[in-house]
């Protein structure tokens, strides 16, 4: 039986996320396309409960990959990322951080992230912070020259807009769509692109 470290918050807002980009209309081709219809009958509620596998959670990607190709899903993909991120942080799930410092704010906010959706964790590497995602199932079964793991970037940098880091965003510098043995990601300044190692 394989392991559930995916939770219903982190489902739902998907599926929420999808849902205020595409219409409801537009979401249920994609369920109903993928074969997962199922969430839409018996949707998640907003807990961080711990009810899907990670095959579940890369399904949506690997299904909305062959409905929208790959840059239409990395557009997807980077809407969803935002607007998920925004619907959680109106939620007020990362209340308890908006006093502190605006780089420990988001350290914290991203930790908290990489609990609910059972993937990756940010870390310092001197003073670049790093989001390492070795789970990482967005790109599962894409083959690209680019990096395509949008999502994250989209969640991450609405979070750092929160947070208060001002000229700031996140940019994958790895991705295993590209051969790398993870999808990582960087803070970085404006619109700074990454050098490959």
């Amino acid at each position: 039986m394989t392991e559930k470290i995916v939770s219903n918050i982190a489902i739902r807002i998907w599926l929420d996320s999808t849902e205020l980009i595409m219409g409801a209309n537009g979401l249920k081709a994609l369920l109903n396309y993928s074969g997962m219809s199922h969430l839409l009958e018996n949707l998640p509620d907003y807990s961080f409960d711990k009810n899907y596998t990670e095959d579940d959670f890369s399904a949506l990607a690997a299904n909305y990959q062959q409905v929208l190709g790959t840059q239409g899903l990395k557009a997807i993909l980077r809407q969803i990322g935002k607007t998920s991120a925004r619907t959680s942080i109106d939620m007020g799930v990362y209340d308890s951080f908006k006093e502190l410092p605006p780089m420990e704010r988001f350290f914290k906010a991203a930790e908290l992230f990489s609990i609910a959706s059972g993937r990756g964790g940010p870390l310092m590497e001197g003073e670049i912070v790093v989001y390492d995602n070795p789970q990482c199932t967005a790109c599962r079964g894409i083959t690209s020259d680019t990096p395509v793991c949008t999502i994250m970037c989209g969640v991450m940098d609405e979070l750092i807009a929160w947070a208060g880091m001002d000229g700031m965003k996140m940019v994958e510098t790895h991705c295993k769509a590209m051969g790398d043995d993870t999808c990582r990601y960087e803070v970085r300044a404006g619109e700074q692109r990454p050098k490959r190692v």
